[in-house]
């Protein structure tokens, strides 16, 4: 993954990382709140070397002072240290409990003993930091002269007696907070980064970019009249579903090179994708461009054209392929000049695999070859059926409908592929539908700069809720036949 991949993650799943953040925080203020605040007071001890008279004499007892204090920093955590204070302040408890609340360390290259004690209670903390230095104090003079007749090597002193602390040294509330903040995010992020690794599902355009390396002919945002209105209506010109059929028209035929009949079979990794509503309204639109053009519905399980179109679906590719009616009078005209030309399912077989790789079908696709421009298949999802590979066999490409919301997972997207690549089908590429909308896009720039164009007059067509526009005067006709053909 790249840097846009990262950038997308974390756009993506930005409320999860909010709340995972905002959780860490509340997690770090609730400790902190339930944690008993503790005070801590310090207090400073000096040692002396009390003989030397000459230079090398005060260097030498410098130096031993050095050593000493290591030694007094140890010492001063020792029972023989804190028992006396314990006694002295009746301190309810041991010396190796009394130990783990007092601290003693040495800076670097001096002779200062540090002393610090912690407690509940602001008083008592100063109380045994200044209970401990003095019975430190004590101890050395009692180790360093045992016997007590002469003076003692080193002289300690207090420098600095403890006061009683003000403010609580633990729990740091703003140091608490911003370490929960910091874990959040942490947590928040890792979340999002493993989320996006673990999830299948398809997106973004980019999700199908790492399944297949196939272009991509057409993308169709996420509308919400695309449910109400499958079909589109010509009659607003500047619809952006319009003219992102007509820009999938245009990239269809430049799959088609070399020229001739060309049969495309539409299908999608598994239902529900909106591969009839593409193959309906890619055909009106090869229609409307003057091409002569068959949509069959070749989904002998689950056909929809019949319904989406408002046709008779009880004669259509079934009744035809058995012998039960001609292809002529199965065929019906859509539009209010009959532009297209639709055969529907008709009854739904026992056997549609079967039927669909018979000689019979092969024969009527030789039959439509000579007498139009495109045929398109309308065929069932690839994940459940065989259906649409045994037509993938015949047609000369295959276009795979497939939704980026979702819905569809990778593995899913990768088997349809993997099944129209053991029957060495000619995939032509991808139609995204339901790509998600984004401010900016070009669906909107498409509105702002078509509505600069004079809009002809129209009226509604009859056949469909398909429009028809007609102008009042020759230019507005030749208007509106140039952008159609566009």
């Amino acid at each position: 993954m790249d840097l846009r991949d990262y950038i997308r993650i974390l756009r993506n799943n930005w409320l999860s990382i909010l709340l995972i953040t905002l959780l860490g925080v509340a997690v770090a203020a609730g400790a902190t709140a339930l944690t008993k605040p503790t005070y801590t007071a310090r207090t400073q001890i000096f040692v002396a070397v009390n003989s030397g008279e000459t230079a090398t004499d005060i260097l030498q007892g410098s130096s031993f002072s050095e050593k000493r204090v290591t030694s007094y920093v140890t010492l001063a955590k020792s029972p023989r240290v804190l028992q006396p204070v314990i006694d002295e302040l009746g301190l309810d408890a041991s010396p190796t409990a009394l130990a783990a609340t007092v601290e003693a360390t040495a800076p670097p290259q001096t002779v200062l003993i540090n002393l610090s004690a912690s407690h509940e209670d602001p008083a008592r903390s100063a109380e045994i930091a200044n209970a401990v230095a003095e019975s430190l104090i004590a101890t050395v003079y009692a180790v360093e002269d045992p016997e007590g007749g002469g003076d003692p090597l080193v002289d300690l002193s207090v420098v600095e007696s403890a006061d009683v602390p003000v403010s609580p040294s633990s729990p740091r509330v703003a140091l608490n907070l911003v370490l929960g903040l910091v874990v959040g995010a942490a947590l928040g992020v890792a979340f999002a980064l493993l989320r996006s690794l673990l999830d299948s599902r398809i997106r973004s355009r980019e999700d199908v970019e790492r399944v297949t390396d196939a272009p991509v002919l057409g993308a169709f945002a996420d509308h919400k009249d695309a449910e109400d209105e499958a079909i589109i209506s010509l009659d607003d010109q500047f619809d952006p579903r319009a003219e992102n059929y007509r820009q999938l028209r245009t990239h269809l035929k430049f799959t088609n090179v070399d020229g001739g009949t060309q049969s495309v079979v539409v299908t999608s990794p598994i239902p529900g994708e909106g591969k009839t509503t593409t193959a309906c309204n890619l055909g009106i639109m090869l229609a409307e461009s003057g091409s002569r053009v068959l949509v069959i519905d070749a989904d002998l399980r689950r056909p929809r054209v019949a319904k989406t179109l408002g046709l008779e679906g009880a004669v259509g590719l079934s009744t035809v392929l058995s012998g039960q009616i001609d292809l002529e009078d199965a065929i019906q005209p859509w539009g209010p000049d009959g532009e297209l030309d639709v055969l529907t399912s008709g009854e739904i077989p026992p056997n549609p695999s079967e039927l669909l790789g018979s000689d019979a079908m092969r024969r009527l696709m030789h039959q439509l070859e000579g007498r139009y421009d495109m045929v398109l298949l309308d065929a069932p999802p690839l994940q459940p059926v065989t259906d649409p590979t045994v037509l993938a066999a015949m047609a000369s490409g295959v276009m795979l409908v497939t939704r980026v919301d979702g819905y569809v997972h990778r593995e899913q997207l990768q088997g349809g592929l993997d099944s129209l690549e053991s029957v060495d089908a000619r995939l032509l590429g991808l139609v995204l539908t339901r790509v998600p909308n984004q401010r900016g896009t070009y669906y909107a720039y498409q509105y702002a700069y078509q509505s600069d164009v004079v809009e002809p007059t129209s009226s509604r067509r009859a056949q469909g809720g398909r429009g028809s526009a007609e102008s009042s005067d020759r230019n507005g006709q030749k208007a509106l036949t140039d952008m159609r053909l566009r």
